[in-house]
């Protein structure tokens, strides 16, 4: 979504995730790259572990 519309599009999924009870959490760029890497991390271990 273009930066411009961000904060038109705020309200609408914050209303959206309350109708849906699924907490809404704002956070800056590098946070949410964090996020998403430890995500990734996390459900990439099975392939990661050492098979005999």
């Amino acid at each position: 979504m273009p930066t411009a519309n961000l904060r038109k599009a705020q309200p609408i999924v914050r209303d959206y995730c309350a109708s849906l009870g699924v907490d809404y959490v704002e956070c800056g760029l590098l946070e949410s790259w964090g996020q998403a890497l430890r995500h990734l991390h996390e459900v990439g271990r099975p392939l990661r572990e050492v098979r005999p």
